[in-house]
């Protein structure tokens, strides 16, 4: 299959267009780059099936019709954020083209904005999977996996924490920065609400070498896409943090300043952040140089109620581009059956295992606890 890849060259695509290089399944990635210059570096770290590589020089920012660009291909991966900015343009040229769509998107207005297309990715009769990274992503299939053992799922509560030396690139300045500003979408008491980004500050425990992180309320899509596919659940949310916690503090503070609601102003201020970032960090001390997930769900099983932790830690762009190449190798194996937009999450569409087992591969150990409550 041939694949066409937006976002390639950043540190979650890199990650995810090797692993795809390295799978049978996989004839050909063109990679969509602003520039040769940023495509050889790609190809330099690359490796095993860099002869898979094809430069498609355009930059995202200038494309009028990205539909254009994906005839000729089978699928389109999408890691290039922030995905406010370019999931919904990307998901509507893959329908008007008439391909698969697959992407990491973590904004929850992203994630909204594709799912109000879904009359018309059905129409075209094409597959449109949002939100196959970290978080979404790992966290939306150790949700699955918990769910599926258990008869009836009540809450699930997610976690995350990320070290800032992974979070340096301005298209994560950017989702941080509107991930912590204004009111986000959160499932509680059996609907969806709008709280205050930021709020809900409490302290998590993540695998080792992570540990003990604080983690506020932020916009990230699980809380909008769980409850599509979990009847009768009553609680979703979504808790994260920078392993430094004073860099929290800063986003949650420029958030509720609102003075990055314009763009410009929000591009600004995002660059400025980056050439701060040294020296907020020798402000804030040593912390974990890994990233981790969490997801805790209270259901029954048996007529008994049970909590059970999923958890696991590692490099953010393995806990990213992993399971972003997976599904895609599992679409071209003829795996995932369906049209229409999806979360990961979705039953029957992913198999959680198949992606925990390449994660191991990498050094990444899923570990579950169950506890009766």
């Amino acid at each position: 299959m041939k694949i066409i890849f937006f976002g390639a060259t950043g540190d979650m695509g890199q990650r995810a267009v090797k692993e795809l290089c390295s799978f049978p399944e996989i004839s050909q990635v063109t990679v969509v780059a602003r520039s040769r210059a940023r495509y050889e570096k790609l190809l330099e770290k690359t490796g095993e099936g860099k002869e898979k590589l094809k430069l498609l020089e355009a930059d995202i920012n200038r494309i009028e019709d990205p539909g254009s660009l994906m005839g000729g291909h089978d699928l389109v991966a999408n890691a290039a954020g922030p995905f406010y900015k370019y999931e919904g343009r990307l998901a509507k040229g893959a329908a008007a083209a008439g391909v698969h769509y697959v992407s990491i998107c973590d904004d929850s207005d992203a994630v909204e904005e594709v799912f109000k297309m879904e009359e018309e990715i059905n129409k075209k009769g094409i597959l449109v999977l949002t939100g196959v990274g970290w978080t979404p992503g790992l966290s939306s299939l150790l949700a699955r996996a918990g769910a599926d053992s258990l008869d009836k799922v009540d809450k699930i509560n997610i976690s995350w924490a990320g070290t800032s030396d992974d979070a340096s690139g301005i298209a994560v300045i950017l989702h941080t920065l509107h991930i912590c500003e204004g009111r986000i979408p959160s499932f509680l008491e059996g609907s969806w609400q709008m709280i205050p980004a930021g709020s809900g500050r409490e302290k998590v425990r993540f695998p080792q070498p992570v540990g003990e992180i604080y983690v506020y309320h932020v916009g990230h899509p699980e809380p909008l896409t769980m409850p599509r596919y979990f009847p009768g659940i009553s609680q979703v949310t979504l808790k994260g943090g920078i392993n430094e916690d004073l860099l929290n503090r800063l986003a949650i503070l420029l958030g509720k300043m609102r003075i990055s609601r314009k763009g410009l102003t929000r591009d600004m201020l995002a660059h400025l952040v980056q050439k701060m970032l040294p020296l907020l960090r020798r402000a804030a001390g040593a912390a974990p140089e890994e990233s981790g997930i969490r997801v805790d769900l209270y259901g029954l099983s048996r007529g008994k109620k049970y909590g059970l932790t999923y958890s696991a830690a590692g490099p953010m762009d393995i806990l990213t581009g992993v399971p972003l190449a997976v599904a895609l190798r599992e679409i071209a194996r003829g795996k995932v059956k369906g049209t229409g937009v999806f979360a990961p999450e979705a039953p029957g569409l992913l198999d959680p295992q198949v992606f925990f087992q390449e994660l191991e591969k990498k050094g990444v150990e899923i570990f579950k606890e169950k506890n009766e409550v």
